[in-house]
């Protein structure tokens, strides 16, 4: 048995576990990450970078590096359908010509917007990060053999270069994914959800500039009869992904050797003539399905181990970073500032009904995505295309273009990204959650909302006011709540924000948005969601210690 200098202990060095190390190591948690592979999996996977992720990277300093690395916004702006990439559009989305007011929305509701970036080169810039922080030890090539929740503690067996090991911890990360294993050891089901199908993921490298030159596009749906699938740009350049359908009753990937794989790309370009560079090939399954609890003792699911959407929406890694980020900062209250145990409840109770909207959204975008001829209808519906008879053909054309623009909501779900609110009744009463019209509100459980301010003579967003603690925020008036901040929760890291002491709204909009007035006062959690609120100082000021204390204790 060996005590290891590190808290906790995190299967999986995905984007989910790095994130998880990450933010435990802002708070002053030392962790170790084990993961069974020699290093990143240079296969892109996810690609999707939403408003929210991109928030979370800005504020641990890797959103300029993430976005360097990120697809020309020219590119991943369009959304096209096509029979072959050499063919005519069938139709198309162009996420810019979108109603005015809707695009408005999403400029002024952040300081950041959603990208595309691979996911090996978001894992490569966390990793960096976690690296450069020194406080998480990452070990590749070392498999979890097991994982015993003791009561007081958790062990955890691996197997690496070392041979086999046993190491002492307070508490486990489950971040191994879909198919890591570690969930169903722990006995923890997953609701039912029917398998919308499977997919196998084609990684390669090619030239497709003589088709993309002029019409460029993240995504190209292709409907023929040949080599129907989805068309990745991974860079914009030479790294794509074509995924199709796939049956593992029948076929394995051994049967997609590179030969047959670069045909299979070949057709689907709709030319014979190309130079196609097959790096990997994988499978996988389109489901939706969500873990009945996220925990088990003191072993905490994060990520694709506590959920799994349709890639419709781009809304899986990016579910699991806002895990991350939840579940680290109350790992770190009750591991570093003797904060309660009944914290690490609210983990499940605040991330399970973000995955069910979640899981929702993107079931139904996956469903209404064989209106346009992805799914079960392909075939069909590639045959209509391709008909002999050019009355059919035109037919089958006029209508697929009419049902594209009703996809638009599949590529554009501000609310789910940055407007859900923890504990909020509609998260619990098994209506959907509504994908757009976010409206930023200041409300116990939400994100601060974003707005520009100044600080020191520069343009800032309220989001760079916060800290790996609790901030405090207050109108002009507010000094009684600073001073009351000043002197609560001796131990708790914590800031204090007067507006015209330490900030200005320079069109008086920002006090008003977050609904403090002259005198009144938030108080926002080290993942940036408001914990409490008090709209003028009615509340008397030194209850401010109880109200830290008990936001603390229970989030």
């Amino acid at each position: 048995m060996t005590d290891i200098d590190a808290p906790v202990v995190i299967i999986g060095a995905g984007p989910v576990g790095l994130a998880t190390a990450l933010v435990l190591g802002r708070h002053g948690v030392r962790s170790v990450v084990f993961e069974q592979y020699d290093g990143i999996n240079p296969h892109p996977r996810a690609h999707i970078v939403n408003t929210r992720s991109m928030e979370l990277f800005r504020t641990w300093g890797i959103a300029d590096a993430v976005r360097a690395d990120a697809v020309d916004p020219a590119w991943a702006n369009t959304i096209l359908w096509k029979q072959t990439l050499a063919g005519e559009p069938l139709g198309r989305i162009g996420l810019v010509e979108g109603p005015e007011d809707q695009l408005l929305r999403r400029i002024q509701a952040s300081a950041e917007q959603l990208i595309s970036c691979a996911q090996d080169r978001v894992q490569q810039h966390l990793l960096d990060a976690v690296l450069a922080q020194g406080m998480a030890t990452v070990r590749y090539g070392t498999t979890v053999v097991e994982v015993t929740d003791l009561g007081d503690r958790v062990d955890v067996t691996v197997q690496g270069v070392d041979g086999r090991q046993t190491l002492r911890s307070c508490y486990a990360v489950a971040a191994d994914g879909a198919t890591g294993g570690l969930r169903d050891t722990l006995g923890i089901p997953m609701d039912s959800s029917a398998v919308l199908g499977h997919q196998l993921n084609i990684y390669f490298h090619a030239d497709l500039s003589p088709w993309m030159r002029e019409d460029p596009a993240l995504l190209i749906w292709l409907i023929n009869s040949a080599s129907p699938g989805l068309l990745i740009g991974m860079d914009g350049a030479h790294r794509w992904t074509f995924q199709r359908s796939f049956d593992p009753a029948a076929e394995t990937p051994q049967d997609y050797p590179p030969e047959r794989c670069a045909q299979i790309v070949r057709e689907a370009v709709g030319t014979t003539e190309l130079d196609v560079d097959i790096r990997s090939v994988g499978p996988w399954t389109m489901t939706a399905r969500t873990a009945e609890t996220y925990c088990s003792g003191r072993v905490f699911l994060v990520g694709d181990a506590a959920h799994q959407f349709p890639p419709t929406g781009g809304l899986g890694m990016n579910s699991g970073l806002a895990d991350a980020d939840n579940l680290g900062w109350k790992l770190a209250a009750v591991l570093r500032d003797g904060a309660s145990d009944a914290l690490l409840d609210s983990y499940e109770r605040e991330r399970r009904p973000v995955a069910v909207d979640n899981a929702r959204h993107s079931m139904l975008n996956a469903i209404k995505m064989a209106e346009v001829g992805i799914g079960p209808e392909t075939t069909r519906i590639a045959a209509r295309l391709e008909s002999p008879d050019p009355a059919v053909a035109a037919a089958e054309r006029r209508r697929i273009a009419e049902a594209i623009p009703p996809q638009r909501p599949h590529f554009d779900a501000l609310n789910l990204e940055i407007g859900y609110v923890y504990g909020a009744a509609r998260h619990g009463d098994g209506a959907p959650f509504p994908a757009t019209d976010y409206t930023p509100i200041a409300t116990p459980g939400a994100r601060l909302p974003h707005a520009w301010i100044e600080r020191d003579g520069d343009r800032v967003s309220t989001h760079d006011l916060l800290i790996p603690g609790f901030t405090l925020i207050t109108g002009p008036e507010g000094a009684d709540w600073a001073d009351a901040f000043a002197e609560s929760g001796e131990d708790v890291a914590k800031r204090t924000v007067v507006f015209g002491r330490d900030v200005t709204s320079p069109d008086g909009h920002c006090p008003e948005l977050l609904g403090i007035g002259e005198d009144g006062a938030l108080l926002v959690r080290p993942d940036g969601h408001i914990a409490w609120h008090s709209a003028e100082g009615s509340t008397p000021a030194s209850a401010l210690a109880t109200l830290l204390n008990a936001t603390e204790q229970s989030a």
